[in-house]
């Protein structure tokens, strides 16, 4: 009896440590919490959909997401640290890394090429499309669609890409920002008010374009009509701290995000749609998911799989690899005084590539 005893208290202590080795009684192993700032612009959307599938879940992650309208909010919470890590995109990245010297780029998964100067209706205004139709020349077109912001009010938001391709619009023409007044307002009120009235053209991420487009809107002129400063690289940020402590949990978001692209693949009506129901919630919007698909086949190309990110982002021949990207978008602030000559480190800032050579090993 005594050594059936014995037996039984041996078989519950390890039944125990058996239990305690799993991470709670039901089996489920620890997870790594994670606080994510995002954006309401459907180049993050994505992390959103990977969220309601319970993608970070299935590699170890406790996702904590927080909403930001854009770079200008999400860094100064990941260098406080209220943030893990944030959606972040290479313009402002470049501009506040001259502020925040800490922030660090980790990965680069879409190109937005989105970006619209949108016009109001009664200003009688003629689009780039319109212009290339009298020209016969694009080149041309840019020009005169830039010279009808001279003396305008634009609405935009300070602290994102919006600025730099403005600038580029405005360059176009022989203009400046001097030449125009702005209306500085977060993305989902600047559309808003420009709806109601206010200023002559407006200029934000898709969801606002797809808004005033829905409601009759036309865009002057976008994407690369605009030029290189209207193509934007995005992905994710953190600070140099979380990343040399973290390097597992940004391996896990990277495998989050790939999945959740397979997922896309293989059920395109059931995300989109998902996507749609989300970007409504950000903006007030009415979009369908064929709407969704639309806009984001269009104007946004995601890395689907690690050879996809390969070809975009690292290999040298590619005309949207980082470094040259970064490289002129450091001369281009230099040389217009938004960056002290010398105050962006790229080696420092960009920990991107070394990030994805570790994951794929």
């Amino acid at each position: 009896m005594k050594k059936s005893r014995v037996l039984l208290l041996a078989f519950v202590v390890m039944a125990l440590g058996l239990t305690a080795c799993s991470g709670n009684g039901g089996g489920n192993k620890q997870l790594k919490e994670v606080r994510l700032g995002l954006m309401p612009y459907y180049d993050y959307a994505p992390w959103a959909l990977a969220e309601k599938m319970g993608f970070f879940e299935e590699e170890g992650i406790k996702l904590i997401s927080r909403m930001f309208p854009v770079e200008g909010n999400v860094a100064p919470a990941l260098v406080n640290g209220s943030i893990d890590m944030g959606g972040f995109s290479d313009t402002p990245s470049i501009t506040l890394a001259s502020q925040f010297g800490n922030l660090r780029m980790i990965s680069f998964l879409n190109i937005f090429k989105g970006f619209a100067i949108m016009a109001n209706k009664d200003g009688g205004f003629k689009t780039y499309e319109e212009l290339l139709q009298e020209t016969n020349d694009p080149k041309q077109a840019a020009i005169e669609a830039g010279k009808q912001l001279e003396g305008k009010s634009i609405v935009t938001t300070s602290g994102a890409a919006f600025y730099m391709v403005l600038e580029q619009a405005l360059l176009n023409a022989g203009l400046t920002m001097k030449d125009v007044k702005l209306i500085d307002m977060e993305p989902d009120v600047g559309v808003s008010a420009f709806i109601s009235g206010t200023g002559d053209f407006y200029l934000g991420g898709l969801p606002q374009r797809e808004k005033l487009q829905s409601e009759g809107y036309s865009a002057l002129i976008s994407g690369e009509e605009i030029g290189p400063g209207a193509v934007m690289l995005a992905g994710l940020a953190t600070t140099k701290k979380y990343a040399d402590a973290n390097p597992d949990t940004i391996k896990s978001m990277q495998k989050v995000w790939f999945k959740t692209m397979d997922y896309m693949k293989s059920n395109p009506d059931d995300a989109y749609a998902y996507l749609a129901e989300w970007s409504n919630l950000q903006n007030g919007g009415t979009s369908t998911g064929e709407d969704v698909k639309t806009f984001i086949e269009s104007y946004v190309i995601f890395a689907k799989s690690p050879e996809e990110a390969q070809s975009l982002f690292y290999d040298e021949g590619s005309s949207t690899n980082w470094e040259k990207r970064y490289e002129y978008l450091v001369k281009y602030h230099e040389e217009s005084g938004e960056i002290k000559k010398d105050s962006v480190k790229l080696d420092e800032l960009i920990m991107a590539e070394s990030v994805f050579e570790q994951f794929k090993k």
